[in-house]
C-alpha cells in the first residue's frame, strides 16, 4: 500500500502536492480515508529532496482547513434545515439530539477544535457540530488550522525521521496507527464509564 501511494505520488512530480493536499482534506471528508500515511510519505519527499519541506507542510495544513470547512458547512445546513422543520430528523439526527450537541459544544468546543486533527474518525464531526452549533466560521477554522499545523508538523517529523527508508515508514505508519486506534478506544471507554457513572448516581435529594 505505501510503495503503491510512493510510487504513484513520485510519478505525478509536482501534481503530487495535490495530492498530499487531497488526502489531508479527505480524511475529514471521509474519515476511513489514511490520508495520515500519505502526510507520513511527505515527510519522506522532503528528506529525499522531492519537495520543498514548507511547502508540503503548507498544502496539508491547507487540505486540512479546507476538508474542516466543508464539514463546518454541513453542520451549518443541518441547523438550517431544523430550524425550517423542527419537526423532522436529519441524517439521523433529531432535533433534540442537536441540542444536546449544540450545549456541549458551546462549553468544549473550543478545546476540541483545537486537538481535533489529533482525533481520527471522529475530527470531521467535531466541525459538523461547530457548524450546527453555529459557532463563528472564522473562530472554528482558526482553531483548525492551528491544529492542523501543530499534527502536520508531527507527522511530518515523522516521516522525515525515516529518512526516506519504505521499510521503516511502513513500520511506523503501523505502530501510529495503532497508537491512535489505541487512544481513540481509550478515550470512548473513559466517556463511557463517566456517562455510566452519571446514570447511577443517586439524584440529588430536596
Amino acid at each position: 500500500m505505501v510503495e503503491f501511494i510512493d510510487q504513484l505520488i513520485s510519478a505525478l512530480g509536482p501534481l503530487g502536492l495535490l495530492v498530499l493536499g487531497l488526502a489531508a482534506m479527505l480524511e475529514y471528508v471521509v474519515p476511513p480515508f489514511p490520508g495520515d500515511t500519505i502526510t507520513l510519505l511527505g515527510g519522506v519527499y522532503a528528506v529525499r529532496g522531492s519537495q520543498p519541506w514548507m511547502l508540503v507542510f503548507l498544502v496539508v495544513t491547507v487540505g486540512s482547513v479546507v476538508g474542516a470547512a466543508i464539514n463546518y458547512a454541513v453542520g451549518h445546513w443541518l441547523a438550517k434545515r431544523f430550524d425550517a422543520h423542527p419537526e423532522r430528523s436529519f441524517l439521523g439526527i433529531t432535533h433534540a439530539r442537536l441540542e444536546q450537541v449544540q450545549a456541549r459544544m458551546r462549553v468544549n468546543g473550543p478545546w476540541l477544535l483545537l486537538v481535533n486533527r489529533f482525533l481520527p474518525g471522529i475530527r470531521g464531526l467535531i466541525f459538523v457540530a461547530a457548524g450546527a452549533s453555529r459557532m463563528p466560521r472564522f473562530n472554528a477554522l482558526a482553531l483548525g488550522a492551528v491544529s492542523a499545523m501543530a499534527h502536520t508538523g508531527l507527522v511530518l517529523g515523522l516521516g522525515a525521521a525515516v529518512g526516506g527508508n519504505l521499510e521503516r515508514l511502513t513500520a511506523l505508519v503501523t505502530r501510529y496507527q495503532y497508537a491512535v486506534v489505541g487512544l481513540v478506544v481509550i478515550g470512548a471507554i473513559g466517556v463511557g464509564i463517566r456517562m455510566l457513572a452519571r446514570r447511577r448516581a443517586p439524584a440529588p435529594g430536596p
